[in-house]
């Protein structure tokens, strides 16, 4: 049953327009390349690929270092107010990330950043928002890394940036998948900043151009599914490369 939406989707992406709109739910009569082939010529459609590409790789990088970084301060680190400071940081969870779209559409203008229509202007509300979820995973993490294996670390002349990097963070690797690959699929299925910060047709990511296929007196169903199977094609790969790292990620702490 769950995978139905994805036969279908599969399907109708090989078949033609008018049998769809007959027969919706019916295999294909007579298969076809024509939409897969229209999808992959389209110069709009790859570079929007390739926009997303670009948006989703920096923000996953950067969102998984700052995390694991001020995660493990926060789990091994003695500091004035860290408590207060964390909670505070767990606080942005409950504001409804939205609600920050004329805020920040006014801070992206050209009257005070001007990154409107640049990469800049996803990748900084991207990580910004996985900040919270992602520390919280990660501090959990690195709390249950053994102070035994630290302490000898040091013992062996190891500094605290050598401990993080050559001791942490190897045994914290399926909680650093697990944000790895929630912050992927929350990325690249990201609509609304997309919409609202990026105006130029050349830099605008996937979704964007998925929602182009949406025609003057409807949605051409071929296209837009030969379209979403390419689209799903990153997310199916990071999924199945570290799904098993999920459960593990997410129970740790």
């Amino acid at each position: 049953v769950a995978a139905y939406p994805l036969v279908w989707m599969a399907l109708t992406a090989v078949r033609h327009e008018g049998d769809v709109r007959l027969r919706p739910f019916a295999l294909p009569a007579r298969p076809t390349w024509e939409s897969l082939s229209l999808v992959l010529s389209s110069g709009g459609f790859g570079r929007a690929y390739a926009n997303s590409l670009i948006v989703c790789s920096v923000s996953v990088l950067a969102a998984a270092l700052a995390s694991a970084m001020a995660g493990y301060a926060f789990a091994r680190m003695r500091f004035r107010a860290k408590e207060t400071l964390f909670y505070a940081l767990i606080a942005g969870m409950m504001i409804p990330i939205h609600i920050t779209l004329i805020p920040l559409n006014r801070l992206m203008g050209p009257s005070i950043l001007n990154l409107k229509d640049t990469y800049w202007a996803l990748i900084g509300p991207y990580v910004g928002f996985a900040l919270p979820i992602s520390i919280l995973i990660l501090r959990g993490a690195f709390e249950e890394v053994p102070l035994e294996l630290e302490d000898a670390a040091r013992i062996d002349g190891c500094n605290s940036w050598g401990v993080f990097w050559r001791v942490a963070m190897p045994l914290v690797r399926p909680s650093l998948a697990t944000v790895v690959i929630f912050n992927f699929l929350t990325m690249w299925n990201e609509f609304a900043f997309a919409l609202t910060l990026i105006g130029d047709e050349a830099m605008q990511p996937l979704p964007l151009a998925l929602w182009r296929f949406k025609g003057e007196h409807g949605i051409r169903l071929t296209q837009t599914c030969a379209a979403l199977c390419v689209a799903v094609l990153p997310v199916f790969v990071v999924y199945c490369f570290g799904q098993r790292h999920i459960i593990r990620g997410l129970t740790a702490g």
